[in-house]
């Protein structure tokens, strides 16, 4: 009976091991909650996946993922179970740090349709059908507008403007101040589906990630007991 009850629950206690120190932590109430696999820069490194998702709070609380070319975007919201980022400048001015970014060096990718940036010397009135006016890179004379490459293209091609460049990413991105992006590795959306955590089995850094029940999880400042599927 000894060795069975052992064997029960040997997996159980390895398992526990391997979330040790990687509690959900988050920058300030309001902010998302953080963990795998994300991580803050003070927990250990079994905490996430890589550098390229460890996380870090600015001297406002904000919480701050930093993107290659040095580019760093404060993060509004992160969805674990479709494995998505959302993000936004606190400068303001997205299309600003857009054109030095290289997603192809980092783990995450982007779905959305490209824009095109064009420059117009008349007026247009700004909307949510096909584009947006880029308020920090207009001035009189001089507004700029991003343009989904799908939809009214020909309304700026033959009007008073000129093409200033094509970018992957969303029309809504240069107008909203916002970017959202996704990952694909570690595929842990799964886990949180069934209210599981994530993580890597017995807290060593594999390709592989293994789901762990969840006992207990963090509501506010009170803890809930929470069901695994």
């Amino acid at each position: 009976m000894s060795i069975l009850l052992f064997l029960v629950f040997f997996p159980l206690l390895s398992l526990g091991h391997t979330l040790e120190g990687c509690e959900d932590s988050s920058c300030n109430n309001d902010g998302p909650v953080i963990h795998f696999p994300f991580r803050l820069s003070h927990q250990p490194k079994h905490c996430g996946y890589d550098l390229g998702f460890e996380l870090h709070c600015n001297n406002k609380k904000d919480t701050i993922l930093e993107l290659p070319s040095s580019v760093h975007l404060v993060v509004e919201k992160i969805d674990y179970v479709s494995q998505q980022i959302h993000l936004y400048d606190p400068e303001e001015c997205i299309a600003t740090k857009l054109p030095k970014l290289n997603l192809s060096q980092s783990n995450f990718t982007n779905d959305d349709y490209p824009t095109d940036l064009f420059n117009c010397s008349a007026p247009f009135s700004d909307n949510n059908y096909g584009y947006y006016l880029v308020p920090c890179l207009s001035s009189p004379g001089y507004q700029v507008h991003a343009v989904t490459s799908t939809s009214r293209l020909q309304y700026f091609l033959y009007g008073p403007c000129t093409k200033i460049h094509q970018y992957p990413y969303s029309h809504s991105t240069f107008g909203e101040n916002k970017l959202q992006l996704n990952w694909l590795i570690p595929l842990c959306g799964n886990c949180e589906f069934k209210g599981m955590d994530c993580g890597f089995k017995n807290g060593t850094k594999l390709s592989e990630t293994h789901c762990f029940n969840r006992t207990m999880t963090h509501k506010g400042n009170t803890k809930q007991p929470l069901i695994a599927g």
